[in-house]
């Protein structure tokens, strides 16, 4: 009986609160905000999407068709891959600085290096799974800005992003590690395909 009223008492608010008159004003700011936040969403979540999946990508570069293939893919990993290793590194490491209140520069660029290292190795086992790893920090990221915008304290994030100078060695350390164990992850992969051909469609790595 209690629920009974309680649902009757609701529905004559909403009878009392429900006005055509007002929806039929023209006022649209409330709209045009939403509008705004749609946008926003849709813009973030398009550059996110093109990032992991780039970043969970086995081969970066699509293997050579011309002439001396192997040659252009060891000039590719060898010059261009540190660049994209690097783009991968401060892309993490600029959400993890958005999303982790209390840990310091430091912890920021060792999770970085070890999120960007487990989607690199995913990606060799296979690439849905690195995609999944990929696209778990970013929309967690969008995740808490919807549903708490005031947790983003943005003199904390600038007092840490002036102490990661400080941290050049060992970033440099990281990458150097990360475009190595690249460089054994394909080797192994192209000794796996050595001994076990791909039955259907074997693709090529550089």
């Amino acid at each position: 009986m209690a629920v009974g009223e309680e649902f009757f008492k609701v529905s004559e608010e909403f009878r009392a609160n429900f006005s055509l008159e007002e929806i039929l004003s023209g006022n649209f700011s409330a709209f045009t905000a939403i509008l705004y936040l749609a946008i926003s969403i849709a813009i973030y979540s398009i550059i996110i999407y093109h990032f992991y999946r780039y970043v969970a990508r086995r081969d970066c570069f699509k293997p050579s068709k011309r002439k001396h293939s192997k040659a252009i893919g060891f000039m590719k990993y060898f010059f261009l891959f540190p660049f994209v290793v690097m783009i991968f590194f401060l892309g993490f490491s600029m959400m993890l600085l958005f999303l982790a209140k209390d840990i310091g520069p430091y912890t920021v660029l060792s999770t970085a290096f070890a999120i960007i290292l487990a989607i690199r190795i995913c990606s060799y086992y296979t690439e849905d799974l690195s995609r999944d790893v990929a696209k778990m920090l970013p929309f967690a990221l969008l995740g808490v800005f919807l549903v708490s915008p005031s947790y983003f304290e943005f003199s904390d994030i600038e007092s840490k992003i002036t102490q990661l100078p400080e941290l050049i060695n060992i970033a440099t350390i990281y990458l150097l590690f990360l475009i190595i164990v690249e460089w054994i992850l394909r080797i192994l992969l192209n000794i796996k395909w050595l001994i076990l051909p791909p039955k259907d469609n074997p693709e090529k790595v550089d």
